[in-house]
């Protein structure tokens, strides 16, 4: 049997927003790499976060009430908005130095990593068509990365390798606190964390946020901004879709985020991968979407 949808379930709704976070992320990939020329990366990332947790803020008030800072499991909370800022701080780094099809392809290998991170730190069951899935995901990293020989990425490469297994962790660690805590102020708690952590490491660090910020041109602040409403736009109208429709339908079409990449990448950076890189997007896209549609089969009320 499939798995059960939510009540009321609207497939197209539900694919139509995955869709449109898959297009919000890459735009906001392609403007954080476009900026990390002119605006030091510790001040966007703080940025970024700046502008969620404001956000999130604004959403939970909106909903009624004041924000409550309590929750029921407060060393999970601060394990995730720790993996969250490990994850976002390998991401942007690794956007600079790689280009922005081949970067989404190994972000997208978190699916993957998931399945292998369920194994060995919680001991869960693993079939063989799951590691089959697994298997298919490594070959296409290799096939994207290349460690040697024309076409390598070089070290650059292990920076979203990297965001891919904290955003695994990530998940994991946010599928426990799901059952405790409010999903909206669960994001605003993580945003805030990497928030103030980033303002700290901002306050050591030589580099001056005011006189930069002050020196911005409008264009930049333009894509400052625009840089904030693609991504925290992109995770609204994901939690939209899984309202819409079932999480194991609609994951596979998070993949067009590659293609989105790909065509932002050639239009903004005139970069196009070749034919190794393509043949490796395909099995990483192949690996994350046969270990989705599983996981979904495996779900209870799956078949």
């Amino acid at each position: 049997m499939p798995e059960a949808a939510p009540k009321g379930a609207d497939l197209r709704t539900g694919i139509g927003l995955v869709l449109v976070t898959a297009c919000m992320f890459a735009g906001s990939d392609a403007t954080i790499k476009y900026l990390g020329g002119t605006i030091p990366v510790l001040i966007l990332l703080w940025v970024r976060y700046m502008f969620q947790a404001a956000t999130m803020a604004g959403w939970h008030l909106m909903r009624g009430g004041p924000i409550r800072m309590r929750s029921r499991v407060p060393l999970l909370q601060a394990l995730r908005g720790f993996l969250l800022l490990c994850n976002s701080a390998a991401s942007f780094y690794g956007v600079q130095l790689i280009p922005l099809a081949e970067f989404t392809a190994l972000m997208l290998l978190a699916p993957v990593a998931t399945t292998v991170l369920g194994a060995l730190v919680l001991k869960e069951p693993v079939s063989p068509a799951r590691w089959a899935m697994v298997a298919l995901g490594v070959a296409g990293m290799l096939a994207v990365v290349r460690p040697a020989g024309a076409g390598a990425l070089g070290w650059g490469a292990l920076l979203p390798i990297a965001s891919a297994l904290c955003y695994a962790a990530f998940q994991l660690v946010t599928r426990r606190i799901a059952g405790a805590d409010d999903l909206v102020v669960t994001n605003f708690l993580s945003a805030l964390l990497v928030t103030s952590v980033l303002g700290v490491i901002l306050w050591v660090a030589p580099l001056d946020i005011a006189p930069t910020l002050h020196l911005a041109s409008g264009k930049q602040w333009g894509l400052l901004l625009l840089m904030g409403t693609f991504a925290t736009a992109g995770h609204v109208c994901m939690a939209g879709a899984v309202r819409a429709a079932p999480l194991s339908v609609l994951m596979p079409f998070a993949y067009a985020q590659i293609a989105f990449a790909t065509a932002i990448g050639w239009l903004l950076f005139a970069h196009a991968p070749d034919a190794w890189a393509v043949a490796g997007i395909c099995l990483i896209g192949l690996g994350g979407i046969g270990t989705v549609w599983l996981n979904g089969r495996a779900a209870p009320g799956g078949s």
